[in-house]
């Protein structure tokens, strides 16, 4: 799967996450929840981890129990506890290899930073009580798409993140300003947030070996829609105050 059509998968899903957004709820929790675990089957093997199934499994559990938290809970509070037992799960697995352990480290903080996206996306879900849920949400899905759209096109990489950073800065901008719940500076900040994530992302990925293959390629394509999740929910909160 080459750049392009990561692009073009990242800017439908966004698509979607919009649209989810507008009902809220059960919506995104039936969207982020796979995307989650579509992300721990391909980071290991996007990052070149030694050990990638067992990896692939522990970051898989956190998103369930992240996911699962938000759920219960109704907000992130507690997901820092999941990602704090993330870290010992890491080690656990490490334990558990049974080919003697070859670049250790790079094993344990690849699944760690793995575990921290998926429990980054749990920011969508945790929105779903606020009545400012489906602006920001619409907002933040409209400047991913756009800022995908643009690492789609068949430019330079310099080009097309510059782009996609310009654009989707643009595209929270209006959308800030037609939404009076979000506002012009929150609807721009957000955009250049997606921006910057979504080609920096582009840019990085595109030069890993493993991400012209299906499962690496869907990782890198989700993990800007999973991480931008918890930014977005702290503009909520400090909105809402």
């Amino acid at each position: 799967m080459g750049s392009s059509t990561r692009g073009v998968v990242t800017a439908v899903l966004s698509a979607l996450l919009a649209l989810a957004g507008a009902f809220a709820g059960e919506a995104l929790l039936v969207l982020v929840t796979p995307l989650a675990l579509v992300f721990a089957a391909g980071w290991p093997r996007l990052t070149g981890l030694p050990a990638p199934r067992g990896a692939g499994v522990v970051i898989a559990a956190i998103a369930v129990a992240a996911i699962a938290t938000v759920e219960l809970t109704g907000t992130m509070g507690d997901v820092a506890v999941v990602v704090a037992l993330s870290v010992i799960a890491a080690f656990v697995h490490e334990m558990l290899r049974r080919d003697g352990r070859p670049r250790l480290v790079e094993s344990i903080s690849g699944v760690v930073a793995g575990g921290v996206v998926v429990a980054s996306s749990t920011g969508w879900l945790a929105l779903a009580g606020s009545p400012l849920a489906p602006a920001l949400v619409v907002t933040a899905a409209a400047a991913l798409a756009v800022a995908a759209a643009c690492t789609a096109l068949p430019v330079s990489d310099t080009l097309s993140a510059t782009a996609a950073t310009l654009l989707a800065g643009v595209t929270g901008l209006v959308t800030g300003y037609l939404i009076d719940d979000v506002g012009v500076v929150v609807g721009l900040a957000a955009g250049l947030a997606a921006g910057i994530l979504t080609s920096a992302t582009h840019v990085l990925f595109d030069r890993f070996p493993s991400s012209g293959r299906l499962l690496p390629a869907l990782a890198a394509a989700v993990l800007p829609l999973l991480v931008a999740g918890t930014p977005v929910y702290i503009l909520a909160r400090l909105l809402a105050l």
